[in-house]
């Protein structure tokens, strides 16, 4: 059972006074709707390097809260927590000891077969709950607590480990190219850390067994039009070091990929992009998007903006 905290009292501000501050230090509560969350340590540097906070991580997610979470809500939360910053120790947490009273739960079965109680993003206070316990990365599952062993996308992953940017690039379009012979519309994004991930929206109407055996076949259809640059072999030894892998097997039940609009524990804060294919085609890299610019590039376009309104039925055996 999950212990149920109260907020200690402390100095509370609203979202607009939050976002004005200026190198804030210590302990903040915010109220952001209807709940106030307790927010630490503003002033701990997550990313060295860029002289990045934890008061700018939150700020950021504050700023792209509209955009994130209809790809967050109602999912549990695989949570990998940064509490000193990305270039200390990361450990994942499944199961909630603790938390505020406005943070829903759900009792699950992990794949190990042990019932955990996991969180579930509910509201921007909840996400921000998360982010303050260090949740650099939103690792939501592919399905909602409502149709929990239905997934409402399909994912693949495109991993170059040493192969070239290009290629990533290439195989994306591969990839669409797939999509689009079968009546699938597809929508890229980068991971915001090596590769490129595509997701096709689904309606919620099969279990993850099936879509993740017609992930299988779809990867395989596209290692096999692009052989010299592409694959679907796990062993990174058996790889050319020019193939990219095209990983289909994040989709099961309880497996997540970083969301998209989510930062990255990686260098340069970097985010996970909603892209356009003419952005694939014209050529983009990783560190084109971070926290610190993403904000405003939101405002002139949101690539994804139709994602939900697309799920499309797969019609499986």
């Amino acid at each position: 059972m999950v212990k149920r905290t109260r907020k200690k009292g402390g100095v509370v501000v609203t979202v607009e006074e939050f976002l004005s501050l200026e190198r804030p230090k210590g302990d903040l509560i915010l109220r952001v709707g209807r709940e106030e969350v307790s927010v630490t340590s503003l002033d701990r540097i997550y990313w060295p390097d860029e002289k990045l906070t934890k008061f700018d991580l939150l700020s950021y997610y504050l700023h792209i809260a509209d955009y994130i979470m209809p790809f967050l809500k109602d999912r549990p939360a695989i949570l990998q927590r940064y509490p000193r910053g990305i270039k200390a120790p990361m450990f994942f947490q499944q199961d909630l000891e603790s938390a505020p009273e406005f943070i829903k739960t759900a009792k699950l079965i992990n794949q190990e077969g042990r019932q955990l109680e996991y969180g579930v993003y509910s509201t921007t206070a909840s996400l921000l709950h998360f982010v303050n316990l260090g949740t650099i990365e939103q690792h939501p599952w592919h399905s909602t607590v409502k149709k929990l062993d239905k997934p409402d996308w399909i994912a693949i992953d495109l991993d170059p480990k040493s192969a070239p940017w290009e290629n990533v690039l290439q195989v994306s379009l591969v990839v669409k190219e797939v999509a689009d012979e079968i009546g699938l519309q597809a929508f890229p994004k980068t991971s915001g850390s090596s590769g490129i991930h595509i997701y096709v929206p689904l309606k919620p109407t099969n279990e993850y067994d099936k879509v993740a055996e017609f992930a299988r076949l779809f990867a395989s259809e596209v290692a096999g039009r692009a052989s010299q640059i592409a694959t679907v072999e796990r062993t990174i030894a058996k790889r050319k070091s020019t193939q990219v892998y095209v990983d289909w097997m994040q989709n099961a039940r309880g497996k997540s990929l970083a969301s998209v609009f989510t930062a990255r524990a990686k260098p340069k804060a970097t985010v996970s992009m909603p892209l356009t294919w003419k952005q694939i085609e014209k050529g983009i890299k990783i560190q084109d998007f971070t926290i610190v610019n993403v904000p405003q590039l939101l405002k002139k376009s949101d690539s994804w903006k139709d994602f939900f309104e697309k799920r499309q039925t797969l019609k499986l055996k």
